[in-house]
């Protein structure tokens, strides 16, 4: 029998707060205005500017440039995030548009982990799981060859943007930030086009329950969750939905 959990209820597309800015941004005498502003251990996950194109461009060269750039927040905004803004290890995608009837852009720029196109398109390599050699074979190796480098962990950390005003994200948005990160999915019966609704609810509530799922204290203008990239642990959560019947994946045979 599946419970029936939290329906993932958010809309498309992610949208800024309608009425108001959060702050202001500074680089090179530049003051751009902050429409919204989401980010994780200091470092930036989503952040919406608007101003004239130069200004922008001088903020977002400087974080590029992995130099720090000082946020302001506006007068009565709550912010308990960093007052000096920088970039995650990564690379980052940026959009603008010009907005009508005025000579100022709109800019939002996001890491690849937050980009969901990014993670599908570009998944990370599955991590290799240790190979099982011959006790003589290696104490063998290890006397002729110096010790081989040590692996470099990738991180695999995950964004799932939201509209400020809503309480979850959209389904699809879940759902592709999970294949982005290989999570293996099973529901694979045509037959049940209801089945992938199911495990987007069970698995968001299920991992906020595990703690694989938090949301972002440090955000304006938006929300933001921060996805675990613990593979062993989501592919236990999986397992143990399978198992015990609260994801689906496969037609009863018969009887």
């Amino acid at each position: 029998m599946v419970t029936q959990a939290t329906s993932l209820t958010g809309t498309w597309p992610v949208r800024m707060h309608a009425d108001k800015f959060f702050g202001t941004v500074k680089a090179d005498g530049q003051h751009p205005r902050v429409a919204a502003l989401a980010c994780y251990r200091g470092d930036v996950v989503a952040i919406s500017l608007v101003g004239y194109d130069t200004s922008v461009s001088a903020i977002l060269a400087s974080l590029w440039s992995r130099e720090t750039v000082p946020f302001t927040p506006g007068e009565g905004v709550r912010w308990e995030g960093p007052r000096s803004l920088k970039r995650r290890g990564e690379s980052y995608k940026q959009f603008s548009v010009q907005l009508a009837g005025t000579k100022e852009v709109h800019y939002i720029a996001l890491p690849a982990s937050a980009h969901i196109a990014e993670g599908i398109l570009h998944p990370p390599d599955l991590p290799k799981p240790p190979r099982q050699e011959h006790v003589e074979t290696a104490n063998t190796q290890r006397r002729a060859s110096p010790p081989p480098p040590p692996t470099v962990e990738v991180d695999r950390t995950r964004f799932v943007l939201g509209n400020w005003d809503e309480e979850y994200p959209h389904e699809r948005s879940f759902l592709g930030t999970l294949y982005g990160m290989r999570v293996s999915f099973l529901h694979k019966d045509e037959n049940h086009p209801e089945w992938p609704h199911i495990w987007a609810r069970e698995i968001w509530e299920r991992g906020t329950t595990r703690k694989l799922i938090q949301p972002l204290k440090e955000a304006l203008g938006m929300k933001a969750w921060v996805v675990s990239s613990d593979l062993g642990a989501w592919g236990r959560l999986i397992g143990d939905g399978a198992r015990e019947g609260w994801l689906p994946w496969r037609a009863a045979g018969p009887r």
